[in-house]
């Protein structure tokens, strides 16, 4: 029987593991990914890129790593919420909403000092014109992830759907 649980208790901790690394993994990718995008459209003399790009990555990964504490305050309390999904919110208790909104607004607020605090320092690395231009493209990098993420949501017609009677394909005049 020891041996039993011995065993179980292995294999709970290896998946548990292997699961923190996959967070990890898919965190470093949107990381990287972020990077080589902004690397691509931002465009910076030597002298501003060898101190912004090691200030841009640490405020990606703070900027992860609450967003990654956000989510294991949820899970602590068993909260599953799905903001693309209205329905996910029918099955959070009012204690839970609560303490969902706590913890939204503690985010809000870190990630606004986090914002505030790099936006000082990167005030004294670029120009105006670059520190515009960053955050153009940041904005633009934003919602290009907002609109994959939607259009990877969006559930895909059925293929009777994507048939059309001739009255519905011919065109109007």
């Amino acid at each position: 029987m020891k041996k039993i649980i011995l065993s179980l208790t292995i294999i709970v901790c290896a998946l548990w593991t292997v699961s923190a690394q996959s967070v990890s993994e898919d965190s470093e990718k949107n990381i990287q990914a972020r990077i080589t995008y902004m690397q691509e459209h931002l465009k910076l003399n030597a002298t501003e890129a060898k101190t912004f790009w090691t200030e841009y990555e640490n405020f990606l990964r703070t900027e992860m790593s609450y967003h990654e504490t956000f989510k294991k305050n949820l899970d602590s309390k068993k909260i599953k919420y799905d903001p693309r999904n209205k329905e996910s919110i029918e099955s959070v208790s009012s204690d839970q909403l609560t303490y969902m909104m706590d913890q939204k607004m503690e985010l809000k607020k870190k990630l606004n000092t986090l914002e505030s605090n790099f936006y000082k320092k990167i005030k004294g690395i670029l120009t105006p014109r670059h520190l515009f231009d960053f955050y153009s493209v940041d904005e633009q990098y934003k919602r290009h992830m907002v609109s994959m993420k939607s259009k990877a949501a969006t559930p895909k017609p059925a293929a009777k759907d994507l048939q059309s009677s001739p009255a519905q394909s011919k065109s109007r005049r």
